[in-house]
């Protein structure tokens, strides 16, 4: 008698070696790293939704830069010939803390420190986080004769949880100004730096000195990086989407219209193909149901704070046309509320102009949607009706804003 083995989706595991070890379903996105080794550029920065995948990528290079190479067996960049070499690699994951106290990164950073100066054989330093974390850079660099690589996630996190704390803001702003100057004076010593965050945040200084930082959000040529396309999700998941369907009582056709009405419709370059949330798909297939997986992971910080200072037509806001400038950076003490709702994944891009350069944005999906109307409209609503107290239509009419895809 066959044992019955149900897939592993491995939700919310973030280390690829794990995912590998323990068999999970992985979808293969390591022909980027080809692309990032063949771009000219050592200095990179990628802005996306949370949970879409961006810590998942950050150690699929850590791994391979480290030279793994059976983690990486049957992949797509192990058939690409090349002579695997073991990079020493600074992994900072800021995403993990809340920074509510002004000594809370600098506690981060020593403790990552301390396992850099030991692994690494380097004296153990004090003082200014920027110094040391310089002096690692290039003692790490020539202790083991190879370049050094520097994967920063979620590197905005201090400024985001302290946009209501101006004194912590500027503190934290100085701090990593001061730690990613070393990008620059540091850059004999360093074969790539890969960051991740929401947004690249506009007036803050935090890159000013970094004139070389290949922004690869909105490239077309980058646009599948992180999230999973149908294409994968057809090639990946025929099983989960099978068992799904006998759940649902649907076809195998019915039930990928149903994954595509519900979680797919992101789409983050002018010619970018449609990308699946891949926290809602995983989490479908492990649960066989539909829900509203990604709304229940709870609304981003600055969403919640900037909607409080909101003043603007949603339905204009939900349906609106914008150019690249106008969603590229984000000024965290005075966001833009278009640019705001399409880096934390609300809005998406549905269309491009090519002759006017101008991108149609909207909701991706009925998940977002109904997240839009159960999560952000009551501070909304509150908000319209202190303001226009004589207004008591706006919920009718919101709602007929939101008719779902059936």
């Amino acid at each position: 008698m066959t044992m019955y083995r149900k897939e592993k989706y491995g939700i919310g595991q973030q280390d690829f070696r794990v995912l590998r070890e323990d068999g999970c379903v992985y979808v293969d996105k390591t022909s980027y790293i080809e692309r990032l080794l063949g771009g000219g550029s050592k200095y990179y920065f990628l802005a996306r939704p949370r949970r879409f995948g961006k810590s998942l990528f950050l150690s699929v290079l850590r791994y391979f830069f480290e030279g793994r190479r059976e983690l990486f067996e049957g992949l797509y960049i192990d058939r690409v010939p090349r002579e695997w070499k073991e990079y020493p690699v600074l992994s900072l994951d800021l995403n993990a803390n809340r920074y509510a106290e002004p000594d809370k990164l600098d506690g981060v950073l020593d403790y990552l420190f301390h396992q850099w100066e030991e692994k690494y054989g380097l004296e153990v330093r004090n003082g200014d986080p920027g110094v040391r974390f310089k002096a690692i850079i290039e003692g790490a660099h020539s202790r083991t004769g190879l370049p050094v690589v520097i994967l920063v996630d979620e590197y905005d996190k201090p400024l985001v949880g302290n946009l209501n704390n101006p004194e912590n803001f500027e503190h934290y702003r100085s701090r990593l100004a001061s730690l990613y100057s070393n990008f620059k004076s540091s850059a004999e010593h360093i074969k790539m730096v890969f960051l991740t965050g929401v947004s690249r945040f506009s007036k803050l200084s935090v890159f000013s000195d970094l004139n070389n930082l290949n922004d690869i959000t909105f490239s077309d040529e980058y646009a599948d990086i992180c999230g999973i396309t149908e294409g994968e999700l057809l090639s990946n998941f025929g099983r989960g989407i099978r068992e799904l369907g006998e759940v649902l009582g649907e076809t195998y056709e019915e039930t990928v219209k149903s994954l595509k009405a519900n979680y797919d419709g992101y789409r983050f370059a002018a010619m970018g193909s449609d990308i699946y949330n891949p926290w809602s798909v995983l989490n479908c297939l492990e649960q066989r149901r539909i829900s509203n997986f990604w709304n229940e992971t709870g609304m981003p910080t600055i969403i919640a704070e900037s909607l409080k200072r909101m003043d603007e037509d949603l339905e204009n806001l939900l349906d609106t046309y914008c150019s690249e400038d106008d969603l590229k950076g984000l000024d965290l003490l005075n966001p833009s509320p278009t640019a705001l709702m399409y880096q934390t994944g609300y809005l998406t891009i549905k269309e491009y102009n090519q002759k006017f350069n101008r991108y149609r944005l909207g909701v991706p999906n009925n998940e977002v949607k109904e997240g839009l109307f159960n999560i952000l409209l009551p501070y909304y609503v509150t908000i319209r009706l202190l303001r226009a107290p004589h207004h008591r239509r706006v919920d009718s009419e919101i709602i007929q804003f939101f008719p779902l895809q059936r």
